[in-house]
């Protein structure tokens, strides 16, 4: 499927805000592609999709989960919103007959994050938590950081994602961790400069 065809399917089920979100997403991670000489077709097709289940709601994502059996923590049971990630990378692959691994991973990871996330998955994740439409400070520097140092960028995010969930009260999800922890272990071997 190419990427209008791909925007139309989508347009029919997302609602228009949610829409303009991932328009600006799937934007922001062109520029991002560009800037880190990735090829672009699966940056921008999993920008586009990366939010195809987010507005299921609780009960149908653990139901959509169990479906597809999806293992399911238990941090998930109690926040299903943290399946929609998971959930809508096999809602692409089993009903949009989607396959490229890149974008699926993308999609699969963009909430939570995984240690040793893809160059693709790496780049949705910072373009959602960094789109010009979040005017929220973390975002503002994360947007800046996103073109000096990728990995920086990711670290941030992470530390900012858990320093939220822990002032907010909610359970923090082990791959969230994980892949803060495994990029901060992978600092004292080489280091990345793009």
């Amino acid at each position: 499927m190419n990427l209008e065809t791909l925007n139309r399917k989508l347009s029919r089920t997302l609602s228009p805000p949610r829409l303009q979100h991932s328009l600006r997403v799937m934007d922001f991670a062109r520029k991002l592609a560009c800037h880190y000489q990735v090829p672009e077709e699966p940056v921008v097709m999993a920008a586009l999709l990366h939010d195809v289940a987010r507005e299921k709601d609780g009960p149908e994502l653990l139901a959509l989960a169990e479906s597809y059996h999806l293992p399911v923590l238990p941090v998930e049971e109690k926040a299903p919103v943290l399946l929609h990630g998971q959930v809508g990378a096999e809602l692409l692959k089993r009903e949009w007959e989607l396959t490229e691994e890149p974008v699926l991973e993308a999609v699969a990871y963009h909430v939570t994050g995984a240690p040793k996330l893809g160059i693709v998955g790496e780049l949705i994740l910072i373009a959602d938590f960094a789109e010009p439409a979040r005017q929220f400070y973390a975002a503002q520097v994360a947007r800046e950081l996103a073109f000096r140092n990728r990995l920086t960028a990711l670290k941030y995010i992470y530390t900012q994602k858990i320093r939220y969930i822990l002032d907010a009260g909610f359970l923090l999800h082990p791959l969230t961790l994980e892949a803060r922890n495994q990029l901060l272990l992978s600092e004292s071997g080489t280091e990345e400069t793009n």
